[in-house]
């Protein structure tokens, strides 16, 4: 009963500790999960949202950059039409002065006179900045006025460029054609190297005089400068440009313009095209050819980290609401599964007690049932035991009275004889105490000498064993063990008698008693019978089975029962070469 108690009370402490330790560690388990599960995708947000904004900074480097190039692209077509307007305004006021001197001294001065006059005032038109000067021919072809003195008075019809074009019947084209216009050519910087040729830009107009046209022209290349300090400037005065964080530099690695409240001392990096990314810096660098310059676009990365701080803190605040969130829910789901497994256990504790209650009382009819079916064979052994000891007390009585009667007997002689009476009856009431005993109820396990106890057991049994001569043999070690007395006599005594039982006269039986190397207890019971059949031996501990017809089939069961439930032992049966072998280890 009490065994039983322990069993149901670790059933239920399972009941309630199994699951919560279960759902602890899978909480625990699944938190810890959750939490580098969150971190990594904190982790891996703030990674994306710093890729996000560092290609939305790419994106808009590289859009300043391409603004800036089309305005310098805007600005380097504009510089051509100011410099055909320029040209062109220079020769129509050429052209006024020239048609108003004729229109006013054709009739009043000598021919030869007014055409020096005209080239005089030809001469003292200057250019703005200097970048270009007139020129007067004829159409045949007759240098009349030109900036080198050489040409002068010649006939330069034939005279042709660096890529083969002959410029003076080009002039001539155009003269025919409209009476002015535009014409582009290759020609060398005058009084300076002559195999040295630039683009320059001409406007030619037809006078109203003689058969004479006005003409000038301006070199590409000076105006590439002066556009360059233009844009340059622009770039000094537009506050959107200098205050942002632009370079420009030329191949060389020479810096054009830097704003005054940056400074980086290696430029290098960004004299190549494309994005740039530092430890520190970002950029986006475009390259202009026609300038040789090339435009950078540099912005700080701390200034990228800033802006990250905001979003590195909306996740943090989300990974660390989320972690919070999962840990209330495992801390509400394990207080939920306490009240649950409490609850349970209280249920299946009150199923279990019940139940318990019953195979208890079924334990305790079937050990009843059990003794009652020894008890018929037990009133047997004790009649066969007291039979010899009564047939003994009847004798002597007899001969003592017959003795008396004769008075033929001394008191020691009478003494003696009841001596041996007494000695009967002491027999007798001990078998009667043993028989007493094995049917009281069952006390608390105590220590026991388990060799006495085998002992007793034979005693019980001796009048079956005279009965058929059995021969037995012990081998009894003196070991205490902790057990239910009575418990273990029926054990032995169901074992034993079922030995006898399986032998014919003359049989033999072995008992032994010993501590085995891992110092359990170990009894063995073997006969020289004829075994147990094969048929047979796997039933032979099944409760109601018996090969016996006048036995119920619970010994071998209760001895079974007893000893795995009791004693916490196992017990085994076994053919030999010759009989069977029962086996209890405790």
């Amino acid at each position: 009963m009490k065994q039983s108690k322990v069993s149901s009370e670790r059933i239920t402490t399972l009941i309630i500790i199994f699951p919560l330790i279960s759902l602890l560690l899978y909480g625990g388990l699944s938190h810890i999960f959750f939490f580098f599960t969150q971190y990594k995708e904190s982790k891996d947000k703030l990674e994306k949202s710093k890729q996000i904004h560092l290609l939305e900074e790419q994106y808009n480097l590289k859009e300043s950059v391409e603004t800036l190039e089309q305005f310098i692209n805007y600005y380097n077509n504009k510089s051509n039409d100011m410099i055909k307007d320029d040209v062109k305004h220079i020769v129509n006021t050429a052209a006024n002065i020239v048609n108003n001197l004729y229109d006013s001294y054709k009739d009043k001065i000598k021919e030869d006179k007014l055409k020096e006059i005209i080239k005089n005032a030809l001469k003292k038109i200057q250019f703005e900045r200097n970048i270009g000067y007139l020129f007067l021919l004829n159409l045949k072809g007759d240098a009349l006025i030109h900036i080198d003195s050489k040409i002068v008075g010649t006939n330069v019809l034939n005279i042709r460029d660096a890529k083969g074009k002959y410029i003076i019947r080009e002039f001539n084209k155009v003269l025919k054609k409209k009476g002015e216009g535009f014409v582009d050519y290759y020609w060398y910087i005058t009084n300076k190297n002559r195999k040295a040729m630039y683009k320059k830009i001409s406007f030619v107009k037809m006078l109203k005089c003689y058969d004479w046209y006005i003409g000038a022209g301006e070199y590409l290349k000076y105006m590439k400068h002066i556009v360059q300090q233009d844009i340059l400037k622009y770039i000094k005065t537009n506050s959107t440009l200098s205050y942002d964080y632009f370079f420009i530099l030329n191949s060389k690695g020479e810096i054009l313009f830097q704003p005054q409240k940056h400074f980086i001392t290696d430029l290098k990096p960004y004299t190549s095209e494309g994005i740039h990314i530092s430890n520190r810096y970002i950029s986006y660098t475009k390259y202009i050819p026609k300038h040789d310059w090339y435009i950078s676009r540099i912005e700080d990365l701390k200034s990228l980290d800033k802006n990250l701080d905001k979003k590195r803190k909306e996740i943090e605040e989300k990974k660390t609401q989320n972690i919070k969130t999962n840990l209330y829910l495992i801390i509400i789901s394990w207080i939920v599964s306490i009240l649950l497994s409490i609850y349970l256990s209280t249920i299946i504790n009150r199923k279990l007690r019940n139940y318990e209650n019953k195979l208890n009382e079924t334990n305790e009819k079937l050990i009843f049932q059990s003794r009652q079916a020894l008890m018929g064979e037990l009133f047997s052994m004790i009649a066969h035991q007291w039979r010899q000891p009564i047939n003994r007390i009847a004798s002597i009585l007899a001969l003592l009275r017959l003795r008396i009667n004769s008075k033929n007997i001394s008191y020691i002689e009478i003494d003696k004889k009841c001596h041996a009476i007494e000695d009967d009856i002491e027999f007798m009431s001990e078998t009667i105490d043993d028989f007493r005993t094995f049917y009281q109820p069952k006390n608390d396990a105590q220590e026991v000498n388990l060799k006495n106890l085998i002992i007793k057991s034979l005693n019980f049994l001796e009048g079956h064993i005279r009965k058929k001569n059995i021969h037995i043999i012990t081998e009894l070690e003196d070991i205490e063990f902790k057990l239910y007395h009575n418990e273990f006599l029926q054990v032995m005594i169901n074992i034993i008698k079922n030995a006898i039982d399986a032998l014919d006269e003359y049989g033999k039986i072995i008992i032994r008693l010993y501590k085995n190397r891992d110092n359990r207890v170990v009894i063995t019971v073997e006969d020289n019978g004829s075994g147990i059949p094969k048929e047979i031996i796997s039933k032979l501990f099944d409760p109601y089975f018996s090969t016996k017809e006048d036995s119920m089939g619970l010994g071998l069961y209760m001895t079974k029962m007893i000893i795995e439930k009791h004693m916490k032992g196992t017990i085994t049966a076994e053919n030999r070469t010759r009989g069977a072998k029962f086996t209890i280890i405790l």
